[in-house]
């Protein structure tokens, strides 16, 4: 039986190393993270965590960068060690405010618009297109007729088993529900060392 997984559980979890991590991953997964770490924790804050990162990793990531897989990993760890106590569980509210203000208001309405089905079925047809491997699908469970729960399946990617990275996906999920305005809740399952689940309960 897979083991429940939750932003609390998996922020409790020791650090784990992920340099190792094989793959490339799209840089506008970082986004202008810089700019969000030096808005709400000023320049000294991020010249800090600036200082923990590989020099070719980019204070702002855009959809032409490739970067190593675990950028994403290595960037989260060194903002909630410099800026949050080392406490991974601090950064939902942060990554929707974040979030919230990148997209800005009327991509939020389109969000709200497309609703959370179709805007969970495109950001998981999505994930080839920010990864370089691994693959993911939407599987839909019933009881009575009616929609229980949704699982994003991810598969085939050493990436896909690290905690931080996992965490990760738990608060992106919930992100995207909360920007379409739906109340479903979100955890993980460990489904394996290159695998993981988003389940997304109504």
């Amino acid at each position: 039986m897979s083991a429940r997984c939750t932003v609390e559980s998996l922020a409790a979890l020791p650090r784990v190393p992920h340099d190792g991590i094989p793959g490339t991953s799209r840089g506008d997964l970082v986004g202008a993270w810089g700019d969000n770490v030096a808005r709400r924790h000023g320049a000294n804050a991020l010249a800090r965590v600036r200082a923990r990162l590989r020099k070719d990793i980019p204070t702002r990531g855009t959809d032409k960068d490739w970067l190593p897989a675990w950028a994403q990993i290595a960037i989260t760890e060194a903002i909630a060690d410099e800026c949050l106590g080392g406490d991974l569980s601090q950064l939902p509210p942060l990554i929707l405010e974040d979030t919230r203000l990148g997209l800005g208001r009327l991509r939020v309405l389109a969000m709200k618009a497309l609703g959370p089905q179709r805007l969970l079925a495109a950001t998981t047809k999505g994930v080839s297109d920010v990864y370089d491997r691994g693959r993911a699908e939407l599987v839909q469970h019933r009881q009575r007729g009616e929609v229980s729960s949704r699982h994003i399946e991810l598969v085939g990617h050493p990436l896909f088993g690290h905690p931080t990275w996992r965490l990760l996906q738990i608060v992106a999920t919930q992100t995207l529900l909360a920007l379409a305005g739906s109340s479903y809740r979100v955890h993980g399952e460990d489904t394996g060392p290159d695998s993981f689940t988003c389940v997304v309960e109504s």
